[in-house]
């Protein structure tokens, strides 16, 4: 007799599991020492440059996504809409039709950016002519990176990162390329790498969530780099351009910033017996994990919906499932782990305090006024989350769900208890599977 549903341990039966003297031990020792390899980074913005020369694996044909790996066929209409738009952009079709069609017939692999050091915001497309945010731990040597800003500065989200695939979002993309990639470069270059870690700490005391919400980082991240856009510049219409297009793009320090806790999430990761979570994403389908002590293995749920504040004539109906690699910002104690995107300012106090109940840590850097200046709850513990019966709060851009159309507002939402109870149970059998004198 065949059936769907599906049998697994309980939750009381995985922390039954993984209650032993000698388990808690270990546990205890990795968390702390996830901790302290994520406290050690030392990440710095150094650069831009193409994603074929720096990505790791990255080549003509592939396309890097936002959120754990996708189909084509399982993809939502925004994702669908932004890899059309990337394909377009590479000269790898000449419209739609012929976007889809190279689809499917599977010439192009698609895969998460998470799975290439990389990060995204919203669809999180990267292709391999695109230019990238560098960010190189400077403790370790290694490489995070992310895109560069796609928002057109409308204030309507009329970019790629939402699905949208019409003639100026392509050519706006080529224009980051001839002109705002290598201005930027040059400014960064010029100051010797960047070090975002204070200016996302100064962002934070300022007002910011350093997720949907940057406008402290953007005026913070744009004094540093203008002086060097200016000295460069060989015309004056192109400065005007450059900085206007900065001034307009609400988000535009997001891509950096992404970039950046994705090297701080990266130095935690791989450690044996660590429950702490080093990565949360969505692609527009479902919701995904990663945890310290379990690899590049994804654990994935069906992503929620997002609620919010929409955009004129937008409704509920209209919006996505949750998309985007931009939660790597809350799991490193930023966005809705710190500030809720709606709710009195009371509400944002008790969800943080409610929120130190789930992590390992607090941050060194991060720190939260209000709260007698505690820093903001760090290492979500896989662990905690389940026993707590609670998920971390995640601020999100809203996208609509069919493709080629603008964004659809912000919000926040709990994701899916699914993932983490998938990862809890696999972390039990990693661990029955495991020397109980194995070491961090």
């Amino acid at each position: 007799m065949k059936t769907d549903v599906e049998f697994g341990p309980s939750t009381e039966d995985i922390l039954e599991g993984l209650s032993t003297p000698d388990f808690k031990a270990l546990n205890q020792q990795a968390n702390n020492e996830t901790i302290k390899r994520m406290k050690q980074a030392v990440p710095i913005l150094i650069g831009i440059g193409k994603a074929q020369d720096h990505i790791p694996g990255m080549h003509k044909n592939l396309i890097l996504h936002a959120g754990p790996p996708i189909t084509w066929q399982r993809a939502s209409g925004p994702l669908k809409g932004a890899i059309i738009a990337g394909l377009i952009y590479e000269g790898l079709a000449k419209n739609k039709s012929e976007a889809e069609e190279v689809m499917a017939k599977g010439e192009v692999v698609l895969a998460p950016c998470h799975d290439h050091n990389a990060v995204g915001p919203m669809a999180g497309i990267i292709t391999s002519s695109m230019s990238v945010y560098i960010v190189e731990d400077q403790f370790s040597g290694h490489r995070s990176y992310s895109n560069l800003s796609d928002d057109r500065g409308d204030y309507r989200g009329s970019s790629i990162r939402f699905g949208v695939y019409d003639q100026e979002a392509i050519d706006y993309l080529h224009w980051i390329e001839d002109v705002i990639a290598p201005a930027l470069d040059q400014a960064i270059r010029d100051e010797n790498g960047i070090d975002f870690l204070p200016i996302i700490g100064r962002s934070l005391l300022m007002g910011d969530d350093c997720h949907v919400m940057n406008n402290a980082a953007t005026l913070i991240f744009s004094r540093i780099l203008l002086p060097g856009i200016i000295r460069n510049s060989k015309q004056k219409k192109e400065t005007v351009q450059i900085a206007t297009q900065i001034y307009q793009d609400e988000s535009f320090p997001l891509n950096p910033i992404m970039a950046t806790c994705k090297a701080v999430a990266d130095a935690g990761s791989g450690i044996p017996h660590s429950s702490i979570i080093t990565a949360m994403a969505r692609n527009g389908t479902e919701f995904g994990i990663k945890v310290s002590g379990l690899g590049d293995t994804w654990f994935t749920g069906l992503a929620g919906v997002a609620r919010g504040i929409l955009m004129p004539g937008i409704t509920p109906a209209d919006v996505n499932r949750d998309m985007g690699d931009s939660a790597i910002t809350e799991t490193m104690g930023l966005g809705g782990t710190i500030k809720s995107i709606s709710g009195s300012y009371q509400d944002s106090i008790n969800n943080i305090l409610k929120t130190y109940n789930i992590t390992h840590s607090e941050s060194d850097l991060f720190l939260i006024p209000g709260i007698d200046d505690r820093g903001s709850p760090l290492g979500y513990d896989l662990l905690k989350i389940i026993k707590a019966d609670t998920t971390p709060t995640i601020n999100s851009g809203l996208a609509q769900k069919h493709m080629n159309r603008y964004q659809a507002g912000i919000g926040s939402l709990h994701p899916p208890m699914e993932a983490f109870l998938k990862a809890a149970v696999h972390f039990l059998e990693v661990e029955k599977n495991q020397p109980p004198s194995k070491q961090p």
